[in-house]
C-alpha cells in the first residue's frame, strides 16, 4: 500500500494527472477479470456488490479461497465453491 501512496504522492507532485482512473497497468489484478495472475498464473476473481467489483487472486491473496460473491453466493448456498479447484469443477459441469 506504501509502494503505491508514495508512486502516486510522486506522480501528483509534478502535475496533477490529465487521465485520472482507477484502473493503472502496473497494479497486479485490478481491472483484470480472468486474466491470468502476473505472481502465479491463476485466473483473476471478481465479486461483484452494488455497483462496485473487486478483482482478486484467491491463490495469492486468499491462500486459494473463492470469496463470495453476495448475490450469487446466496443463490447458490451450500454449492458456492469454497476453493479454486471447486469453482473449476462447477464450470466443468
Amino acid at each position: 500500500m506504501q509502494l503505491w501512496i508514495d508512486r502516486l504522492n510522486s506522480e501528483a507532485a509534478q502535475a496533477f494527472p490529465e487521465k485520472v482512473t482507477a484502473f493503472r497497468k502496473d497494479m497486479a489484478v485490478h481491472g483484470r477479470f480472468a486474466q491470468p495472475c502476473p505472481t502465479c498464473g491463476q485466473p483473476i476473481q471478481r465479486i461483484r456488490y452494488a455497483d462496485n467489483e473487486t478483482n482478486y487472486c484467491a491463490q495469492c491473496q486468499t491462500g486459494g479461497k473463492v470469496l463470495a460473491d453476495r448475490s450469487l453466493s446466496r443463490l447458490l448456498g451450500k454449492d458456492w465453491p469454497r476453493t479454486l479447484d471447486e469453482l473449476e469443477a462447477l464450470k466443468k459441469r
